[in-house]
């Protein structure tokens, strides 16, 4: 004999009723199928959280990641520097023989040396105008006045219109150096000038007044060579205190000296 299941529905407003039976395996059979529904339902919406969790995780562990990719870039940026810092300072220790020398004297004699073969960057930008203007061979750089007059010097007075050249200040009889040689074209006193000294490198002169005095082997139509101490910073001439005045003329016409040092 079959096992039934009687479901009787009774509706409030009719006194009919409704009987239905069923079968005690089907109704076996859905409420497990309701039974598996709601645990796969279950199973769903937790691997719907934990995914949701885990997309949650992989955005930080991105965002993370980016800022960490830039915080690299930057200790990269900042170890290549260090490394250039260190490429210069082993460079200017190699130049200079300085490393760690103590002794102030023999770190001057070592910068007075090197200063002497200064060639700024200014003046290899400009060398081409410069000459074009007065047909100088590239390669001659002994007459061409590319160093500093004085060693440690500072400007005080900087070229202009009213005033066509570069003052330096300087300590009493500190020495002047010639800036390139030439053969000296005027040696003497020139008025408000005072003790000057001119040089003729071949289409372009210098000239250095204010001297306290000349240098033994500075005279009238002797050769100089650059770099030769040719005379002694000082306060002759128009003059307030020690200083060089220092003059570029090419042709005849004055330069600005700070281009070609």
């Amino acid at each position: 004999m079959k096992k039934l299941y009687t479901i009787q529905i009774i509706p409030e407003d009719s006194a009919k009723v409704q009987t239905y039976r069923i079968n005690r395996f089907w109704f076996k059979l859905f409420a497990w199928l309701i039974c598996v529904t709601i645990v796969l339902f279950c199973l769903f919406i937790w691997k719907f959280a934990e995914i949701n969790v885990q997309l949650a995780n992989s955005w930080k562990l991105q965002a993370d990641n980016k800022w960490l990719m830039e915080r690299h870039a930057e200790y990269e940026a900042a170890f290549s520097d260090l490394d250039s810092i260190y490429a210069i300072e082993t460079q200017i220790q190699n130049i200079l023989e300085t490393y760690l020398e103590n002794d102030s004297n023999k770190v001057r004699s070592i910068l007075d040396r090197n200063r002497l073969m200064h060639i700024s960057s200014q003046k290899v930008q400009l060398d081409t105008d410069f000459e074009a203007e007065i047909n100088l061979n590239r390669q001659n750089l002994e007459i061409f006045p590319n160093m500093l007059p004085v060693i440690g010097a500072v400007i005080s007075q900087h070229y202009s219109e009213e005033h066509k050249a570069v003052d330096f200040a300087a300590a009493m009889n500190e020495p002047v150096f010639a800036t390139a040689s030439g053969k000296v074209i005027f040696i003497g006193d020139k008025g408000d000038l005072g003790l000057t000294i001119e040089i003729d490198h071949g289409g372009i002169t210098t000239l250095y007044a204010h001297l306290s005095r000349f240098s033994p082997m500075t005279k009238k139509g002797a050769n100089i060579r650059k770099g030769d101490i040719i005379g002694y910073v000082g306060n002759t001439g128009n003059s307030t205190a020690a200083h060089l005045h220092y003059e570029i003329l090419i042709n005849g016409n004055n330069m600005n000296p700070e281009k070609y040092f």
